[in-house]
């Protein structure tokens, strides 16, 4: 077993095989953390390739690469731009949201049934005969929000 590092010697392929166990390891969890942790332990196997440093040096180097890495990381994350329908995925009926559907239960005291797409939606708005048109204005749950939509359906 003389392939394991010792307290005595960690050498730089063990730090970039780490970072390669950290980047399966955020293939394999939610989220965008453990990325950063990998580029922390890359850069580290690099330092270390060219200045042999003792462990304990080593270590703390990690661990302050690491959240700097993170933060900086957080940042650039933060600041990139956000596909609109990442908002819907997990709710389908955000995606009606500003599309114009047709009546097929009238809204009688605020509730009735629109078709949209192959289905049919509850919705709540102002009092609607079937066959009219209607606006989506907002979702809340699997209830579509409608307004009046086109006077002619």
């Amino acid at each position: 077993m003389d392939f394991l590092p010792t307290w005595d010697s960690v050498r730089p392929w063990h730090w970039w095989i780490l970072g390669a166990l950290l980047l399966i390891l955020e293939v394999a969890a939610p989220g965008i953390f453990f990325v950063w942790v990998a580029i922390a332990a890359f850069a580290l196997g690099l330092v270390v390739f060219v200045f042999p440093l003792p462990v304990p040096l080593q270590l703390l180097l990690f661990a302050g690469l690491s959240a700097v890495a993170v933060v900086l990381g957080r940042r650039y994350v933060a600041r990139l731009p956000r596909d609109p329908q990442a908002d819907t995925l997990n709710n389908p009926a955000a995606r009606f949201v500003g599309r114009t559907f047709t009546v097929t239960q009238s809204i009688v005291n605020g509730t009735g049934k629109v078709r949209a797409g192959d289905s049919v939606w509850l919705a709540q708005g102002p009092d609607t005969p079937q066959g009219a048109t209607v606006r989506v204005t907002g979702v809340t749950g699997s209830v579509l929000l409608v307004e009046r939509g086109d006077p002619h359906p």
